[in-house]
């Protein structure tokens, strides 16, 4: 451990010392995102309390670490005994995690009131982000990669990531060791994924502090409205225009498929809303193992 401290982070983070690393890393992304500084327009207190959830989430997340820190609590407990006049952080209402009689978590008292303050140079975890990116239909049905701008943390170049130049502290990020910067990532869109499904990217988030691991990139699925297809499920439909006089005698029609253009039997006395089915050409399903139908529906322009 970076140092000896007095914090509860069990408390902290609203988890108990049997939790295990799966549940601890969720409640970790709960708190984080709700004290992110970027949505709490710059709150020194939040940013402060973002410190210390990073700061529990890096010991508790830890084998070692955690190992250490458990250590030292049990020989706390066991070598010395609370004064009567300093509050029980274990009992006191004003505590992470749960309160006596009810589920509220709170985030108060300790943060002001903790005997030890939070190592600057504690290796801290960047912010988690979330974004919506729009996806061309065809991509969601077919996968692919597509371009992604977007701005987050990363480190500061003038100071190399130590917050400092020379003797004095950087101009560039105040300190800070971090800036924020446009960058743009290929993304692999799975083929044939759902509308609103969130792509989770690791160590594509927020770079970390002092060697910290960078954070979780989320990115949900806006599928784009498209001229041609529209999406059911697995199949593709298109709705498609003849002429009267190919819907009364039937022949040979090219249409464009998702990826491609196919040559289909329109056949003779084809009636107004009428379907053809395309085995085969529509959106990929079981990770692309398989793919649905491309479901022609006929109108017939008037003569």
């Amino acid at each position: 451990m970076p140092q000896s401290t007095t914090r509860n982070y069990y408390k902290i983070l609203g988890v108990t010392q049997k939790t295990n690393k799966a549940d601890i890393k969720k409640k970790y992304r709960v708190l984080a995102k709700q004290y992110h500084p970027d949505t709490n327009l710059g709150s020194k207190a939040a940013e402060d309390k973002f410190k210390i959830i990073s700061e529990a989430y890096e010991i508790l997340s830890d084998t070692k670490k955690r190992k250490a820190y458990d250590r030292e609590r049990a020989y706390r407990k066991k070598s010395s005994r609370r004064p009567k006049s300093r509050p029980d952080w274990n009992t006191a209402r004003d505590g992470f995690g749960r309160e006596p009689g009810g589920d509220k978590q709170g985030f108060e008292e300790p943060f002001a009131q903790e005997p030890e303050p939070v190592d600057p140079d504690m290796p801290a975890s960047g912010f988690d982000l979330q974004f919506i990116v729009d996806v061309p239909l065809p991509v969601v049905a077919l996968g692919g990669t597509i371009p992604y701008t977007y701005e987050k943390y990363v480190r500061c170049e003038e100071c190399d990531g130590t917050g400092t130049c020379g003797d004095s502290e950087c101009p560039e990020c105040r300190g800070k060791q971090l800036v924020v910067r446009p960058v743009t990532l290929d993304v692999k869109i799975p083929p044939g994924v759902a509308d609103q499904y969130t792509l989770a990217i690791l160590k594509e988030g927020g770079a970390g502090r002092n060697g910290g691991p960078p954070g979780t990139l989320y990115l949900k699925i806006h599928t784009q409205p498209h001229l041609k297809f529209k999406r059911v499920k697995n199949d593709i439909i298109q709705e498609v225009i003849i002429s009267s006089r190919l819907a009364e005698e039937g022949g040979h029609l090219e249409v464009k498929t998702l990826n491609a253009t196919t040559t289909i039997q329109v056949e003779k006395a084809t009636l107004v809303g009428e379907e053809l089915r395309i085995p085969g050409e529509g959106a990929a399903m079981s990770w692309g193992k398989k793919r649905g139908d491309l479901i022609i529906k006929f109108n017939i322009e008037d003569d």
